[in-house]
């Protein structure tokens, strides 16, 4: 086998080729830890592409439903202004939103409903489980300057989501996404890889064990990726996630054990 490998081949290698290991620890945790970045992004683009339309597509249901239900309206210098008749009452899956600008109810009108929300000209009123939790003043929204709302800013605001939430979610998932992979490699992977290792008498270090960790939790990433992407949710995936990566650095460290330990420096 050759040492030197492209992206591709280390994918690839990654899933059947347990010899190609040998070359990976020869390789050094370095390229193994680019490798385990370069495997975040990819899958990372792909599971975004999937959010991102969702986001979209309940974006435009929301704002669709606003431009045909929600009367006009202004929010300014503490005040709620609506023009239209009132009150106004919108169920919204279990919970009742009830606007009266007009001062011809107050917060009672909440009693019957078990969850619900009630504002009126200066005040927002919280009731979960047919208790009052939480009476906010709307002056509140103005303690770090003037707050202005209005159908339009409503509107402006929807579009500009479309745009910025997809571009934080492509530039923030991947580098979430490594991190988190790391501390799977680093804190689980690789001490399950020392204890394997111990078990089969091969003296491997635990950066050679995060090494073969990096390739090892590859497969499961892609299956990860995969059930996200097909909508597919299978309860405790994690348990399936980590044991496969664990089989995967034993039969590594089972193929390794059959080389010429020296070469590969384990105790380094």
């Amino acid at each position: 086998m050759k040492t030197k490998m492209g992206f591709g081949q280390k994918f690839a290698y990654s899933f059947y080729d347990f010899a190609a290991y040998k070359e990976f620890v020869i390789q050094g945790l370095g390229k193994a830890i680019f490798y385990t970045f370069l495997v975040s992004l990819i899958l990372s683009i792909i599971t975004n592409i999937k959010t991102i339309d969702e986001f979209n597509s309940e974006i435009s249901s929301v704002q669709a439903t606003f431009i045909h239900s929600a009367p006009n309206f202004e929010f300014k210098d503490g005040i709620l202004s609506v023009s239209s008749d009132e009150p106004i009452y919108y169920k919204h899956n279990d919970t009742m939103f009830i606007v009266d600008t007009s001062g011809k109810t107050t917060s009672s009108v909440l009693a019957p409903y078990s969850d619900g929300i009630y504002i009126n000209s200066d005040t927002l009123t919280l009731r979960q489980n047919y208790n009052t939790v939480q009476t906010i003043s709307l002056s509140e929204f103005n303690q770090f300057g003037d707050f202005v709302l209005t159908n339009k800013i409503v509107l402006d605001l929807f579009s500009v989501s479309k745009l910025i939430v997809p571009v934080l979610l492509l530039i923030l998932n991947p580098i979430i996404s490594f991190l988190v992979n790391l501390v799977s490699i680093f804190a689980i992977l690789a001490p399950f890889s020392l204890s394997i290792s111990s078990l089969m008498e091969v003296n491997l270090s635990y950066v050679k064990a995060c090494t073969l960790s990096c390739y090892a939790i590859t497969l499961p990433l892609l299956l990860e990726a995969l059930l996200f992407v097909a909508g597919i949710n299978i309860p405790e995936f994690y348990i399936i996630f980590y044991l496969i990566g664990v089989v995967y650095c034993g039969l590594a460290i089972k193929e390794i054990k059959k080389t010429d330990k020296s070469n590969l420096n384990y105790m380094n």
